[in-house]
């Protein structure tokens, strides 16, 4: 476990500056951190990081960090299940800020306001579960429509044996090109199927993202095609 005084945003390359000075190779880095929303819902939140477009909160414009679906998707689940009783909300968020690694990374916060930070039991489930999260060999997919909070990726993630990656919400489809379709896909541990939410996006954009995803060799898929968990 690593400390930091600064905002963890700007923890660019913790990974490794912690290998040059343990000498210790890194698997994987999860964030352990707090999460603000407007909306005040009670939120326990997973997600991968890195920028689509613009680097407003740490990161490289238009850089993805590698993803850890296995790791990322096992911790949800886990969290789901200690989580229950607390009346907090369980969810994905999709891809988003920074810092930037080479390591695989992701996300896992306590949310959505300063009352909740300290709530020790909500800290428990989420120590518990970063101790608990496994690779369960499952299928890796990436996920584009929707709204920020992934309730049909978190949904899917739940109920079927699948590994989910990078997640991107309509209001980052435009940045959706070629060149970050490939870079969704190779930090997400090279996945060769996307899942669309279809009804949460707009038709024409699906349509067209279908055929972008398809003519980069990345398959579309639907919940049914994995196995229920």
């Amino acid at each position: 476990m690593i400390q930091v005084d600064r905002i963890h945003l700007d923890e660019d390359f913790v990974d490794d500056r912690y290998a040059l000075s343990s000498g210790e190779s890194v698997q994987a880095v999860i964030f352990a951190s707090r999460h603000k929303a407007e909306s005040k819902i009670p939120t326990l939140t997973v997600h991968p990081i890195g920028n689509y477009s613009s680097a407003d909160f740490g990161g490289k414009p238009g850089t993805l960090c590698k993803s850890s679906p296995p790791l990322m998707t096992s911790a949800l689940r886990t969290l789901k299940a200690k989580a229950q009783g607390m009346s907090f909300e369980v969810s994905f968020e999709t891809t988003h800020h920074g810092p930037i690694l080479n390591s695989p990374a992701f996300y896992i916060e306590i949310g959505s306001y300063e009352e909740l930070w300290g709530r020790e039991d909500a800290a428990e489930a989420i120590a518990g579960t970063i101790l608990s999260v496994r690779d369960e060999g499952h299928p890796t997919v990436v996920c584009v429509g929707g709204g920020h909070y992934a309730p049909r990726f978190t949904e899917v993630a739940l109920s079927r044996k699948v590994a989910i990656g990078h997640m991107a919400a309509n209001y980052a489809l435009d940045h959706l090109d070629d060149a970050m379709i490939l870079q969704m896909s190779a930090k997400s541990d090279d996945a060769k199927k996307v899942y669309f939410h279809r009804k949460g996006m707009p038709k024409p954009k699906y349509r067209e993202l279908r055929e972008r995803f398809a003519s980069c060799g990345i398959e579309e898929v639907s919940s049914e095609d994995f196995d229920p968990q």
